[in-house]
């Protein structure tokens, strides 16, 4: 098996070198060699230079590019890693993210291992502090568990294994790159392609996932939109697909679990709560015409008190997807004040949680979807 691990990058000067330490030393340890390709988007922080310097055990081979495509983004990295791998002829090509601090060279054999098995494509299942990945929680997990029937727990994990025979899958249509793909969709992308596209899939256990987490009311609203309007754009693309899909099916994990509490991720609640008042005034028009009229009265009650419940928001996704087909809705964007109070609710409910306890309730969260499909169906 030839294996190729890419590395996406943009001023990630000051974790990059540990990644690719890490990287090459399960390539020697588990393949007795192989290709590290870092595609950076223009850097000026050194990240590069980093990447070339790290000093990688004999057999593993590293190089670094600037990526071509216009647009800028971490999906546009991806997309020339994988014509990289295809020129190559790699079997197998994992991706990592340039920001971890938790990466052990034991993740590249766990994301090869399952594709050697015949597996095509290979999600992380790290345990993440119930602060971080509120984006997953709170959309991308309880989305592609209840639309399209697999119970993936980190859909936009950033990190995956995927073998040779999804290369062309993912790149036969350029337009599709012209999207927020080539940005922070590319993660939700490569997830249900595989998924739609009927690819055996799995997870594999990485214990904890420790990078560079970030406030969601300080700086995850782009990352929303980009998300949350490929979600929608691959909804369209797919609903002959989901449809259908009345069940969640538990898809493999592979690997022995453990766990252990992660590091706090701290969320600025009282901010999350002004940014979603503020932007819902901006975007009330908007938002009246594309959500329901019970959805819409729904979440001006929500916004009084915070309390949010799963059945309403699901109501927001589905209404959302419904003006995005319809083309009320160019982007996600203006949903963002009502992704700000859905994860105020959340962190007002499980602040004396543990992250286990949390998890209980995202995991039923994936459930209160599937049973409000119909809602979805009957607008659609």
């Amino acid at each position: 098996m030839k294996v190729m691990v890419g590395v996406p990058s943009y001023n990630n000067a000051e974790t990059i070198g540990f990644v690719i330490k890490q990287a090459a030393e399960g390539l020697k340890k588990y393949f007795g060699g192989g290709i590290i390709v870092n595609a950076d988007g223009g850097s000026s922080d050194g990240t590069r230079e980093v990447v070339l310097k790290t000093q990688v055990p004999d057999g593993v081979e590293v190089q670094s590019f600037v990526y071509k495509w216009p647009i800028p983004g971490k999906g546009s990295a991806m997309k020339e890693l994988m014509e990289f791998a295809r020129e190559k002829e790699a079997d197998i090509l994992v991706f990592v993210d340039s920001d971890l601090r938790s990466i052990t060279p034991e993740w590249i054999y766990k994301f090869t291992k399952p594709i050697e098995e015949g597996y095509d494509f290979v999600a992380p299942y790290y345990i993440r502090h119930k602060y971080d990945g509120t984006i997953t929680n709170n959309i991308a997990y309880p989305m592609t568990a209840s639309l399209y029937g697999k119970n993936i727990r980190q859909p936009i994990g950033g990190d995956f294994g995927i073998s040779a025979k999804l290369f062309d899958v993912y790149l036969k249509d350029e337009e599709i790159w012209k999207s927020n793909v080539a940005r922070f969709g590319v993660d939700i992308f490569l997830t249900t392609t595989a998924i739609a596209e009927g690819f055996r899939v799995t997870q594999t256990t990485l214990g904890l996932k420790i990078h560079d987490p970030k406030d969601p009311a300080a700086s995850l609203g782009p990352m929303f939109n980009q998300v949350v309007g490929t979600l929608f754009m691959l909804m369209k693309k797919y609903e002959e697909k989901w449809k259908h899909v009345r069940k969640i099916d538990e898809v493999p994990i592979w690997g022995e679990s453990t766990y252990e509490e992660p590091e706090a991720v701290n969320v600025t609640l009282e901010l999350l709560k002004i940014r979603a008042k503020e932007l819902f005034a901006q975007n009330e028009e908007i938002l009246r015409r594309a959500l329901s009229k019970e959805t819409f009265e729904g979440v001006k009650k929500a916004l009084k008190t915070f309390d949010f419940d799963d059945v309403l928001w699901s109501h927001v996704l589905f209404d959302g997807a419904i003006a995005y087909k319809d083309g009320i809705l160019n982007e996600a964007d203006p949903l963002v004040p009502l992704y700000f109070a859905k994860t105020a609710d959340f962190v007002e409910k499980t602040r004396d949680m543990s992250t286990l306890e949390a998890e209980k309730l995202i995991k039923e969260r994936a459930k209160t979807f599937l049973d409000e499909k119909d809602y979805l169906l009957e607008h659609w």
